[in-house]
């Protein structure tokens, strides 16, 4: 029989594994409030619906002409109500005795002046102050944000220069990037209740609010080989 097969088989060697490190650096970057958002209003009662409503108007008007001469930003009423009033008293029936009515504004102030234009709004008709929160700009968060991001990169790398240095190696390439949520400030802040009587004054003493700060976190994660 005259043939002749012949195979050829090549060994291929596996390559083996890249071996990669895996870091996270953690960047954060604090600023201050700049901004309060204040929630106050006017509420009246009266013996009928109308009443309310006009009593309502009465202190109202005056406190709004304040609020647009002292330049608040962002004006607006952000909640209006009326409701009837009962007599509840036991083995009675329910009796009305009146109405109530409320109308709520809502503005934004840099936080130096929020005493003083709190004071005035008291002044000028408000009875109700529902809450004082603070805030930061989109456009600072934004500048935060990517500070704290860099300072989070310069982390992770010195985490992985440092873990690498001590066991003998040496890095070769970045071959991954993660990027986590940068934490911002709540819009609005944990909301504060307070009545107009916590800010009950003297005539030549505003009273004293202070933003204080908050900041901003970033998360890199790199996977880096060596």
């Amino acid at each position: 029989m005259a043939g002749l097969l012949c195979v050829q088989v090549a060994a291929l060697a596996e390559p083996s594994p890249e071996r990669t490190l895996t870091v996270t650096g953690r960047g954060i970057e604090t600023l201050p409030y700049t901004e309060a958002v204040v929630r106050l209003g006017v509420e009246a009662e009266g013996k009928t619906a109308d009443d309310a409503q006009a009593g309502l108007r009465k202190r109202l008007t005056p406190l709004v002409e304040r609020l647009k001469q002292l330049q608040v930003e962002k004006l607006q009423t952000s909640n209006v109500q009326l409701y009837p009033r009962y007599n509840n008293q036991p083995n009675r029936p329910q009796e009305l005795v009146g109405f109530t009515a409320r109308n709520e504004l809502e503005f934004r102030i840099p936080i130096a002046r929020t005493g003083t234009v709190l004071d005035a709004a008291i002044g000028s008709g408000a009875n109700l102050v529902q809450s004082v929160s603070f805030d930061v700009p989109d456009a600072q968060i934004a500048t935060a944000r990517s500070v704290a991001l860099t300072r989070a990169v310069t982390d992770a790398r010195a985490q992985a220069e440092a873990v690498l240095k001590s066991l003998g190696l040496q890095a070769k390439q970045i071959r991954a990037v993660q990027v986590g949520s940068a934490n911002t400030p709540p819009v609005p802040l944990a909301r504060r209740q307070l009545s107009s009587e916590a800010f009950a004054k003297s005539a030549d003493s505003p009273t004293p609010i202070e933003g204080g700060d908050t900041e901003v976190e970033a998360l890199v994660t790199l996977q880096i080989s060596y």
